[in-house]
């Protein structure tokens, strides 16, 4: 990913926040937890298991420490890893316009390569709604037509709607954030959502990790997040 996109990425985390009142430096204790770190592009990206949420990362602190740890851990390039940290957050400007609230890493504790999130060994048979496919500028139908997908762990398999046509196909999933999902056969309706659909399938296509947090699931690929869904 060139930086210019990471950038993007975080622009839009800061877009979705609520709006802040006039700048401030106050700490917001954040304490130890468990979460999901990415590092790509010169920035890294921490998604908290309890709640799903996700924050930059700032490069102070121990910050250091978690790179180098990260690095010796991973699976390979971009690949997310579930760690233990302890740390606060601070209001800091945006890469762009506004203010963004950052992950300061007061004290790194261990790497837990071969992990996901607690009690997300792997996926539960649990409808997943599509809500969003960054880097895509399609409009997302609402209501029963949105896309979904689900996950039957016992047999590998995964169905869904692309929001006009039914799926069904295979999916591996292995070391609590790999995935990749199999060549997905379809139905064959004409339906005004055709352009969600191609783009939904690509990035299904391109998948090659997940984080699932609370009741957010992110597919990513080589560290990249092509679909975000919530548990329904």
């Amino acid at each position: 990913m060139r930086p210019t996109v990471f950038i993007a990425l975080l622009a839009s985390l800061a877009a979705s926040a609520p709006a802040l009142a006039a700048p401030d430096s106050h700490a917001k204790p954040a304490g130890v937890q468990t979460g999901i770190f990415v590092y790509f592009a010169d920035a890294g990206l921490f998604t908290r298991c309890s709640d799903g949420r996700r924050l930059p990362v700032a490069q102070e602190g121990a910050n250091l420490a978690l790179e180098r740890a990260y690095a010796a851990h991973r699976s390979q390039p971009a690949a997310p890893l579930a760690v233990s940290l302890a740390g606060h957050l601070e209001t800091r400007p945006g890469p762009e316009a506004g203010r963004i609230e950052m992950l300061i890493v007061g004290r790194f504790d261990p790497a837990l390569p071969g992990q996901g999130c607690p009690n997300a060994a792997d996926l539960p048979t649990t409808r997943w709604t599509l809500d969003s496919l960054p880097g895509s500028s399609v409009t997302l139908p609402a209501g029963p037509r949105a896309p979904s997908i689900q996950f039957d762990a016992e047999r590998r398999r995964v169905t869904g709607t692309t929001g006009c046509n039914r799926m069904s196909g295979e999916y591996r999933s292995w070391g609590g954030t790999g995935l990749s999902i199999l060549p997905l056969a379809t139905t064959r309706m004409a339906c005004p959502e055709m352009a969600v659909e191609s783009a939904f399938l690509q990035a299904l296509s391109r998948a090659t990790h997940r984080i699932q947090a609370a009741d957010r699931l992110e597919l990513l690929a080589d560290g990249v997040p092509v679909a975000r869904f919530v548990a329904h």
